[in-house]
């Protein structure tokens, strides 16, 4: 077996030449699962109207519980939306939000997260509270203060927190996030774009009421793999927010099939999350980790700069320097081509 670093990027389905340093938008695949996902798609070509109504329902059972157990969850609190956005979506427009609730969210949540609750706001005039960070404040003991005193002084119907936010990059504390939420009765969505495959996640240890990861960015599976997860009692309550042919028939057939499109991209997850488990999550983490904070001291140093984290155990970080660009570790040791 190859060890982790440069020699393994060959591994990779990606242009021979190019070094990327924001793997965290679209992720990229190993040549194995390329190879299992183009036979998927040529079958699904082959016969669109037998795949899309026979093989998929038979296998997302099996998909669903694969990536269930790579996260600790229940298959039948599981569902695929193409992406976060989808997933965020869905999640916001049927919880049946008025002018009577207030979401709260940071300044720092992600443009899609800002934009949505923007959208609840304007159409359904839900009340917002954005929880305002500055540079200084980026501690978890200050964040989930702030978050408190809101909490305390309004009344908020839902709070939305990143697993691990985009700009800047950094891990908040999720977990204390969902006790909060629960100490004062609030629906919490964790926006984990930036979860499977780049931390451990737990989900019936975290017990949010909805989870959203993407399986790109860092589980290895193609574009567009999103994994929504909710409390069973939201189960008769959540649509998918492409309302289809299946509207009404149950949220299991509502997520399996939403329009026309590629039916086969699901079965990625399982290909994606084998290649995990052959090396191992921990093992994986532990690069990453350790090469994220050596090149990212390395280009604070570039460029005269400061990391937002003053020690590798206070938040796991990638391109946490200030003015850092968004998703600076690299996968599988890509990175080391630039130390």
């Amino acid at each position: 077996m190859k060890n982790f670093g440069k020699e393994f990027k060959e591994e990779f389905v990606i242009e021979p030449g190019y070094t990327c340093v924001n793997h965290s938008s679209f992720g990229y695949i190993p040549k194995c699962v390329f190879k299992q996902r183009i036979d998927n798609y040529r079958k699904f070509l082959e016969n669109p109207d037998c795949f899309a109504r026979y093989t998929i329902p038979k296998q997302s059972p099996l998909v669903r519980q694969t990536a269930a157990e790579f996260l600790n969850a229940s298959p039948n609190q599981c569902f695929f939306s193409n992406n976060s956005a989808e997933s965020m979506n869905s999640i916001l427009k049927n919880l049946g939000l008025s002018d009577k609730d207030t979401i709260l969210y940071l300044n720092i949540a992600y443009p899609m997260v800002k934009n949505v609750i923007k959208y609840m706001n304007t159409n359904f005039k839900v009340n917002t509270c954005m929880v305002e960070l500055k540079a200084e404040d980026l501690k978890k003991e200050i964040i989930l203060q702030y978050i408190e005193e809101n909490m305390k002084s309004k009344k908020i119907t839902v709070a939305v927190l990143d697993n691990i936010s985009s700009q800047p990059s950094i891990k908040l504390p999720t977990k204390e996030f969902i006790e909060l939420c629960k100490k004062y009765d609030v629906i919490s969505i964790i926006d984990g774009a930036h979860g499977a495959g780049i931390s451990e996640i737990n989900l019936k240890e975290l017990d949010p009421d909805f989870f959203f990861t993407n399986l790109n960015k860092w589980a290895f599976c193609p574009c567009s793999v999103n994994l929504l997860y909710m409390k069973e009692k939201y189960l008769n309550q959540i649509h998918n927010n492409t309302v289809s042919v299946f509207y009404g028939a149950g949220i299991e057939k509502e997520f399996e099939y939403y329009g026309t499109r590629d039916a086969s991209i699901i079965l990625s997850v399982i290909d994606g999350i084998n290649y995990i488990n052959s090396f191992g999550l921990k093992q994986i983490i532990e690069y990453c980790e350790n090469l994220a904070w050596e090149g990212s001291n390395l280009v604070a140093k570039i460029w005269e700069t400061e990391l937002l984290a003053q020690g590798q155990s206070h938040a796991f970080c990638y391109g946490q320097c200030v003015g850092a660009t968004q998703g600076s570790l690299l996968h599988i040791g890509m990175f080391e081509e630039l130390l």
